[in-house]
């Protein structure tokens, strides 16, 4: 490496600290921290990415899997590198973690990186190491935050591209930050630093001071990005397209032009409608391109002006200073064509859903036959996924999930079930102690902290629960060994296949040798089915409405183990249909009376007169899983004596 080159990659730490002489892999060392620093942020916008549109706290609670819904530790955290380290799984439940997680911290990583050390061109750099050492004590932290004023837009397009790329609206709260940091920027810097927050100021009001057109010049871009984006939208013949561009991504546009001004957002505009027209020509007939959004190309636009603004305006003076209500015209002009452009073509791909055969192309009886082989509508119907997949196809793909269970169950000869649901996060005492460990660990290192001493008390009271793990598991196997015997399949077990109280009623028929049912539910986030389940017995489901008529079909006794949201939607699913005689009738047991009398109060129902009071009878508890079989078989030796 030669001399010129380890001067240049040295410049960098050398203005940081400060110091004259640094050795030339210090640049090495300024580098690897920004992009961990980058990296962090695409962690946290991957968090923003998903909690965002719906409207949740992107603070609290702490991430936690999607499968098995345990916290994930700081070193299960590690942007990028614990996702390679754990191969792409969860450390508890082995759900896979989707790759585009690590895609994503890498992305911001590199981001940050070249915004640090390449832009903007008009200060020399973003970081303070254009500056001669001996400036540094007065320039450094504007630089500094110079920098971070352009990672801040960046990450918002990012965010916003992300959510609109899931067909989700972009809230306003997403842009709420850049938009004020936009408006009071101007007031921060000293008065020669003023020029460096956008490549070029507004030049039509010198008797202003130079804060006051700096303000003047955000407001400015403001409102022309506005006015592009609302051109953008009316000239599309359908704004509810997910890659047109939509009302919810003007505050996106506007955010543009606060921070780099007008001439910025009239380039901008004009190079995303062009580039999003072209990737519409280039990618027409292809379902991924579709969702390529038009923030995307903006994004990319806002990161190489940010780079090459100066090298733009000397060969083109219409954007920099040069720049009238003409460049503004133009801009409206280019940007309202490509977008309607756009929207014809994708217009015409949805309508295209079998396209015609073409025969511009004179085709030999060979090639005829070769493409009407491969083509889409000779394929047959049951293996043609794309056309099962379609909405109109929705009511087959619900009988085939009313179906598959069903015939399967009767070739397994499964005449009845009991089913058992309880919490996910209810586990065996020995993952409950591990659990609170760890907590303790976490407070231990800082006491004082809220959020850890609330994880504390909840793995107490996780712990204090797992005694209905053994509970639950030894009801499988007292109810399975005493049902399933000759290859008779009464009473099978059946749970909803997941983790903690499912897995240990699972467990239990398993420990009998027993057969045993799962009805798994897709979720936005992949999970995995418990290892116990018996595997011709474990099925997968799309619609809840299939699942519970599975659950409740052949049921002959409900036991209900403590749990969250989805135990009380089951439980009242089921209590409901009792109630209106809307089903067989079968014992509803709850599990451990004390947890059930603080989460529900049916007396107090009662009471108010919203329920009868023989409704009361639906239910009934338990305290031992000997005492819930007992319930159960008195229950129907009674219904069949009453039926004899």
């Amino acid at each position: 490496m030669n001399s010129e080159l380890l001067n240049w990659l040295s410049i960098p730490l050398v203005a940081s600290l400060g110091y004259e002489h640094v050795p030339w892999w210090g640049n090495g060392l300024l580098a690897l921290w920004l992009w961990a620093l980058g990296a962090n942020l695409g962690s946290f916008m991957n968090v923003v990415v998903y909690r965002v549109p719906l409207g949740r706290s992107v603070v609290h609670p702490g991430s936690r899997c999607p499968g098995c819904s345990h916290a994930i530790q700081w070193y299960d955290n590690i942007p990028v590198l614990s996702w390679t380290l754990l191969r792409a799984r969860c450390r508890y439940c082995k759900v896979t973690i989707s790759s585009r997680y690590p895609c994503v911290e890498a992305l911001v990583a590199t981001v940050v990186l070249v915004v640090g050390f390449l832009g903007p061109v008009s200060l020399g750099r973003n970081l303070p190491h254009a500056l001669h050492p001996a400036e540094f004590q007065y320039q450094t932290a504007w630089l500094w935050l110079l920098f971070a004023y352009h990672v801040l837009l960046l990450c918002t397009l990012i965010c916003a591209a992300l959510i609109r790329y899931d067909d989700q609206p972009t809230p306003l709260r997403l842009y709420l930050p850049a938009l004020l940091v936009g408006f009071l920027a101007p007031m921060l810097p000293p008065m020669e630093m003023l020029g460096s927050f956008r490549p070029v100021a507004f030049a039509g009001l010198p008797e202003l001071s130079a804060r006051a057109v700096a303000i003047w010049d955000g407001v400015t871009g403001l409102a022309v990005a506005a006015a592009l984006g609302l051109f953008a939208s009316l000239a599309a013949r359908d704004i509810r397209r997910s890659t047109l561009l939509s009302l919810c991504e003007l505050p996106a546009v506007m955010s543009v032009g606060l921070f780099l001004g007008w001439q910025a957002a009239c380039a901008l505009a004009c190079y995303a409608a062009a580039a999003h027209l072209l990737t519409a020509i280039v990618t027409q007939g292809t379902a991924w391109a579709r969702r390529i959004p038009w923030l995307a190309h903006l994004t990319c636009g806002c990161l190489l002006l940010i780079l090459l603004w100066r090298p733009l305006v000397e060969r083109a003076p219409w954007l920099g200073e040069g720049a009238t209500i003409a460049t503004f015209g133009l801009a409206a002009g280019v940007v309202a064509a490509c977008t309607y452009l756009t929207s014809l073509i994708r217009d015409e791909a949805a309508e295209e859903t079998l396209p015609e055969p073409t025969e511009s192309v004179p085709m030999t009886p060979d090639e005829k036959l070769a493409a009407i082989l491969s083509s889409p509508s000779y394929r047959l119907a049951e293996l043609d996924t794309e056309f099962l997949q379609r909405d109109e196809l929705r009511p087959v793909r619900m009988q085939l999930e009313l179906l598959k269970p069903e015939m399967a169950l009767e070739e397994q000869n499964i005449n009845s079930t009991i089913v058992v649901f309880g919490g996910t996060q209810v586990v065996e005492p020995a993952a409950a102690e591990a659990r609170l460990a760890a907590a303790r660990q976490e407070l231990a290192a800082d006491p004082d902290d809220p959020a850890r001493q609330r994880a504390v008390s909840r793995a107490e009271r996780i712990l204090a629960k797992a005694g209905s793990y053994d509970a639950a598991r030894e009801f499988g196997k007292l109810v399975s060994a005493s049902c399933q015997v000759d290859q008779r399949c009464h009473y099978v077990i059946t749970t909803g296949g997941g983790p903690g109280i499912m897995e240990a009623a699972n467990r239990g028929a398993h420990d009998a040798g027993a057969k045993s049912i799962g009805l798994n539910i897709t979720l936005p986030h992949e999970q995995t089915p418990n290892p116990y389940i018996t595997p011709a017995l474990c099925f997968q489901f799309h619609y809840f409405a299939l699942r519970k008529l599975h659950f409740l079909f052949r049921a002959r006794a409900l036991v209900v183990f403590p749990g969250g949201f989805g135990t009380l939607d089951e439980l009242f699913d089921a209590l409901t249909l009792r109630q209106t005689g809307r089903m067989q009738a079968i014992p509803i047991i709850l599990y451990g009376r004390e947890y059930w009398n603080r989460v529900i109060d049916f007396e107090f129902l009662a009471d108010e007169g919203v329920i009868a009071d023989e409704h009361l009878d639906l239910i009934s508890y338990a305290e031992t899983p000997a005492e819930a079989w007992s319930q159960i078989q008195a229950f129907h030796e009674e219904t069949a004596a009453v039926d004899r």
